[in-house]
């Protein structure tokens, strides 16, 4: 498939047949796209339209996509004295809100991201990393976050945003 014709017709309709599933993967009309610029390029260029539907926005022109699961990922994380900077799949660097991580059904760990507009899913790296800060007591884990203990609760939905705190 040619990547010049994915968005070619965004200009007519803002709908497309691009999808990326919850591993990240992306796919139109349920061909995988596996060109690594490509498909680079679309994690950055991934946000929320005005109506709240995740499309691709770039300088140029936007247009609708469907995202199952989380919108963005944790690629890697960087730990400090002062807490935990999340590296996201759309190249942003940002410092972890504690307060939003939590665990999903399947056992990986999200948190808003975005400041508080997005979820991400930290994958199997990032969690990696996050190792050195696990730790255990009679309620269960725990992550020693900044000098602080923070116990990601457990949720049903981890793709709905948690509330900002004023």
């Amino acid at each position: 498939m040619d990547p010049n014709d994915l968005l070619a017709n965004a200009g007519r309709s803002r709908e497309t047949t691009i999808v990326r599933d919850a591993e990240g993967r992306w796919f139109q009309d349920g061909d995988p796209l596996e060109h690594p610029n490509l498909t680079h390029a679309f994690d950055c260029w991934l946000e929320r339209a005005e109506d709240g539907r995740y499309c691709l926005r770039n300088d140029i022109n936007w247009a609708y996509v469907t995202i199952e699961g989380a919108p963005l990922f944790v690629r890697s994380v960087a730990i400090d004295d002062g807490g935990i900077t999340l590296k996201l799949s759309d190249d942003r660097e940002e410092r972890l809100v504690a307060p939003s991580l939590r665990v999903g059904p399947e056992g990986a760990l999200y948190c808003d991201v975005r400041e508080g507009t997005m979820v991400a899913r930290f994958d199997r790296h990032a969690m990696f990393l996050l190792e050195p800060l696990v730790g255990e007591d009679k309620e269960g884990q725990t992550l020693r976050i900044g000098g602080e203990i923070v116990r990601p609760r457990t949720v049903v939905d981890p793709l709905a945003l948690v509330p900002q705190q004023s």
